[in-house]
């Protein structure tokens, strides 16, 4: 199949549309609409997170550009939620506030080191992050639904920031900028490859 002008923009459209609902999410919090609304915002979030790369792949239009941008969208929906949560339920922000600052501060440090190695921001999507992505929606729901959420955000950001620790080595080890990559073992195995 060739890809046409619309199997392009429609992946595009995916991850454009996470960066418009990331101040939706704070503004529904802000404004304490009902939750539902917010929970609404955060599935299509998800589902775009989710289909922008399975359509890509599919129509055979996966760029570096595409992926890169879709880790951008990422991004900036993620700090997002942050702010919605410390909005809507300040409490559970602050019993969770070290480990959550612990995982956006690794996060910002990766974006200044991925420009020195390798000109651009890193787009790895390996499976720990789509695990940590994985893992936010229900946790997200639970805590912007049913304001309860036990031990499971701490076990949610944990996975989180071994994420965040992994996406670090891949940029210290691999030689070169390179996109989807799946795991540290894959970043090593293209580094010996590579002669390094």
């Amino acid at each position: 199949m060739t890809p046409t002008r619309l199997h392009r923009l429609i992946p595009w459209a995916l991850v454009a549309s996470r960066v418009l609902l990331a101040p939706v999410a704070v503004l529904v919090a802000a404004s304490d609409l009902p939750r539902w609304i917010w929970l609404f915002q955060g599935t299509l979030a998800a589902l775009s997170d989710i289909y922008d790369g399975v359509l890509a792949r599919r129509w055979g239009v996966v760029t570096p550009g595409l992926r890169q941008g879709d880790s951008i969208a990422d991004t900036i929906y993620a700090v997002a939620v942050g702010l919605s949560f410390f909005v809507a339920e300040p409490e559970i922000f602050w019993e969770h506030a070290w480990l959550i600052g612990v995982i956006m501060g690794i996060e910002a440090a990766r974006y200044p080191l991925d420009w020195y190695r390798f000109g651009r921001g890193a787009s790895y999507h390996a499976l720990s992050a789509r695990l940590f992505g994985v893992l936010l929606i229900p946790v997200c729901g639970a805590v912007m639904y049913f304001t309860w959420i036990g031990p499971f955000l701490w076990l949610v950001l944990l996975v989180g920031l071994y994420s965040e620790i992994e996406g670090v080595l891949m940029s210290l080890v691999l030689p070169r900028w390179t996109h989807d990559v799946p795991h540290l073992g894959v970043a090593l195995a293209i580094r010996r490859e590579a002669g390094g």
